[in-house]
């Protein structure tokens, strides 16, 4: 779903499009994006776009408001007096929109997964593989001190994205949170090889029901039980490293960072309500 939002950003830049148009044509996109992965067949073509089209319309009537009522919150935020717990609440609410969005998806890609023909399944796998080569010859040889600057790189950028330009105080804020971090890249290269056995031998399992649906449930519903207890370990450390320094970062804001913020979930806003 991340790399599918990523794609309407993209279109929206490039076509100059209105969300509108790229939300009511969400089933030519999603076929195209399903396409860098396995080609459909007509038929499976035309349920995948049915699907889309029923769930495009319970998020536009279901979870829309939903987010609305969620952005007039967080611009109600006071940032010099932000608190954990505030922070952990706001996680909650964030956590609450993805379990319905999973809960509501789930049944669909059930129904998919177990149309798929051994071909496509072979496809399928060899589209996965050859992207998670791609993330491993990306970091592999990096050493942790790189990786660590491609971390701030990151968390850098999406800073400046909400706050606009950081401050000296935030910048050195930044550099000793990304000290604090746990390398994690190693750990994800053997969780990738890890989940591409899994869902191999889940949809190996597809046309079972018995192995098929308790596999599935679990993949979609509780993902991180596949994690190794290292990672888990790391993963634990690195939120709550970002919470406590998101949190300084956030109560160190400017005024001119607070109308920035603001505007930035002002125009976030005046999307979701276009799209209603």
């Amino acid at each position: 779903m991340k790399k599918l939002g990523i794609l309407f950003t993209v279109c929206l830049a490039l076509a100059g499009c209105s969300t509108k148009f790229v939300y009511n044509n969400m089933d030519w996109l999603l076929l195209e994006y399903l396409d860098d992965y396995v080609e459909l067949n007509d038929s499976q073509e035309e349920i995948v776009s049915q699907k889309v089209a029923v769930l495009s319309e319970w998020h536009r009537t279901q979870e829309i408001p939903h987010y609305v009522e969620h952005l007039d919150e967080l611009m109600a935020i006071e940032p010099n007096t932000f608190t954990m717990d505030q922070l952990k609440e706001q996680e909650a609410k964030f956590q609450q929109h993805s379990q319905r969005l999973v809960a509501r998806v789930a049944p669909e890609l059930y129904s998919i997964a177990r149309e798929l023909s051994n071909e496509q399944v072979e496809e399928l796998m060899n589209s996965i593989r050859v992207r998670h080569t791609k993330y491993k010859r990306k970091y592999q040889k990096l050493s942790d001190s790189e990786i660590k600057e491609r971390y701030k790189e990151r968390i850098e950028e999406n800073l400046e994205t909400w706050l606009g330009r950081l401050t000296k105080q935030q910048q050195a804020l930044l550099d000793d949170w990304v000290a604090d971090l746990y390398v994690t890249s190693h750990d994800w290269i053997n969780h990738q090889t890890k989940m591409r056995i899994e869902v191999n031998t889940l949809l190996s399992n597809r046309l079972d029901l018995a192995k098929f649906q308790p596999e599935f449930q679990q993949l979609m519903f509780n993902p991180n039980s596949f994690y190794a207890p290292e990672l888990e370990q790391k993963i634990d450390h690195n939120k709550q490293v970002a919470n406590q320094y998101l949190v300084k970062v956030i109560n160190s804001m400017t005024t001119k960072q607070t109308k920035h913020y603001r505007e930035e979930l002002q125009d976030w806003k005046e999307l979701a309500l276009d799209i209603q």
